[in-house]
């Protein structure tokens, strides 16, 4: 003859505890019509706060600003700029940030694909953008022209 016993009552009420308070969905909190939605970051961003941020690397680059946000980035709270990126290695990277305040100011304004340049004085200096100049940076002016829509 078996008994069964009802389970004790901290059973049920972690039970229940366990049923409302799941673990978050790791899903991107940012989906627009027509954006590719990262399940994993790619190579060279990271996630914090819902956004994808950039993880600056200095040299030339096509920037196109689609906006500023004040999020945190991982390590603290800043404007950023909200950007698409083509880097030159070829990749191109969509509705990402920039977790720096400094480089977002300098691109906030660029509504087209633009070449510039990404610098840094130093290890504890701010990130900055300088324009790439046009005869030096011919090829960057082209893929900029061919992104944008118009011919050059």
């Amino acid at each position: 003859m078996s008994t069964a016993t009802a389970p004790p009552q901290w059973a049920a009420a972690y039970q229940s505890m366990s049923e409302r308070f799941s673990p978050p969905s790791y899903e991107p909190l940012r989906t627009s019509p027509g954006v590719p939605v990262y399940e994993a970051p790619p190579e060279g961003c990271y996630w914090a706060s819902g956004i994808c941020w950039w993880s600056i690397q200095a040299g030339p680059v096509l920037v196109r600003t689609l906006g500023m946000e004040r999020a945190h980035n991982g390590h603290r709270w800043v404007r950023g700029a909200v950007v698409d990126l083509y880097l030159a290695d070829g990749r191109e990277l969509h509705d990402v940030g920039l977790p720096s305040s400094s480089l977002s100011r300098d691109v906030e304004h660029l509504a087209e694909y633009t070449p510039i340049r990404i610098i840094r004085d130093g290890l504890r200096r701010p990130w900055r953008a300088v324009a790439v100049p046009q005869g030096a940076g011919a090829a960057w002016y082209r893929k900029a022209a061919q992104l944008n829509g118009s011919a050059m």
